[in-house]
């Protein structure tokens, strides 16, 4: 999903899973988002600079630039 709110780009997404060896699902949660954002924008808290990106919660993430979201919904939606 892609929304816009005070200034921030909104995306909701679901956590990744993983398929074990049995063919059940594995639930993960968001930490392969969370560093996958990392490496790809920066630290979420950064003294140095204004954040690029920042985790709200429960699959919500926000960017400050269109550009960002649209490269993380191509990773993970």
């Amino acid at each position: 999903m892609k929304n816009s709110h005070q200034g921030w780009h909104v995306a909701s997404v679901a956590p990744p899973v993983d398929e074990t060896i049995n063919g059940k699902y594995r639930y993960q949660g968001w930490r392969p988002c969370l560093e996958w954002c990392t490496r790809q924008f920066g630290e979420m808290r950064s003294p140095d600079s204004p954040p690029r990106w920042r985790f709200v919660g429960e699959g919500i993430f926000e960017f400050k630039d269109e550009q960002d979201l649209i490269l993380f919904l191509l990773r993970w939606e």
